[in-house]
């Protein structure tokens, strides 16, 4: 089998860990700081290697805005968006759920 070849299971839980679990992936970079969802796309895109597409992070911080775990604001016709101790929280718990996880697969 070529290297390049990925199993089914494992492009899955790429997907499962990436694409729909795009929240953890915009908290953790508002935690570093305020950011507009264009600057938030390309980061994904280069921090993580894959691309979370053009209108989903909108529709994610729009419902994380309306849970609270993020805020907007607007500045220089900009709109931007910071993580509220709500979304810390969050991101902590989340974080957490993932090591866990990892410990528990690996013993």
């Amino acid at each position: 089998m070529p290297e390049q070849e990925e199993y089914k299971p494992l492009r899955r839980l790429r997907k499962k860990t990436t694409i729909e679990n795009l929240w953890l992936y915009l908290l953790a970079e508002l935690q570093k700081g305020d950011q507009h969802p264009y600057a938030l796309i390309k980061i994904i895109q280069d921090k993580y290697g894959f691309n979370p597409g053009k209108v989903l992070p909108y529709v994610v911080l729009k419902k994380l805005e309306r849970d609270k775990f993020v805020k907007s604001y607007s500045k220089s016709n900009r709109h931007y968006y910071k993580i509220t101790d709500k979304g810390r929280n969050l991101l902590m718990k989340g974080l957490c759920y993932l090591e866990n996880l990892t410990n528990s697969l690996e013993n």
